[in-house]
């Protein structure tokens, strides 16, 4: 085999590992993205305080069983929830958007059961109402 060829080998081989590994990174579809950003996502996080674990979503959707607090807001010992399902334990909530979000009791939006609503760029402790620690669903107006 030429060192011409050898080369070419090793480089499509190389670029065929590069692209695998970027695609090993990407969260699937359906998955919630997990990251607070700024502008984008509705910021849940596991206490009322807005501490412990943390996971921002930026579309109108139901909290699946898979679901998980998958970020961890300060030091290590401040962890509480990371890990634990978003659904029926979100303690607080960061409106990062221009848009309202809207938490539902319920598995889908504009349902008729208990829900909250959050203007645009607001923090928002849910103690003391319906949706605390009862969360199912959010929506984005």
């Amino acid at each position: 085999m030429s060192i011409r060829r050898k080369i070419a080998t090793v480089t499509v081989g190389v670029a065929a590992l590069g692209a695998a590994a970027v695609g090993l990174g990407a969260p699937p579809a359906s998955a919630s993205p997990g990251g607070c950003v700024w502008g984008t996502d509705a910021c849940l996080y596991y206490h009322s305080n807005f501490s412990g674990g943390y996971n921002g979503d930026g579309g109108n959707d139901n909290y699946f069983n898979e679901w998980t607090f998958a970020g961890c807001s300060g030091s290590p010992a401040n962890c509480d929830g990371d890990g634990q399902l978003v659904r029926n334990n979100t303690g607080a909530v960061w409106n990062m958007t221009g848009r309202t979000v809207t938490i539902y009791q319920w598995w889908n939006c504009w349902s008729n059961g208990p829900y909250l609503s959050i203007p645009p760029y607001t923090q928002r402790s849910l103690y003391g109402t319906a949706v605390y620690n009862s969360d199912q669903s959010q929506c984005f107006s």
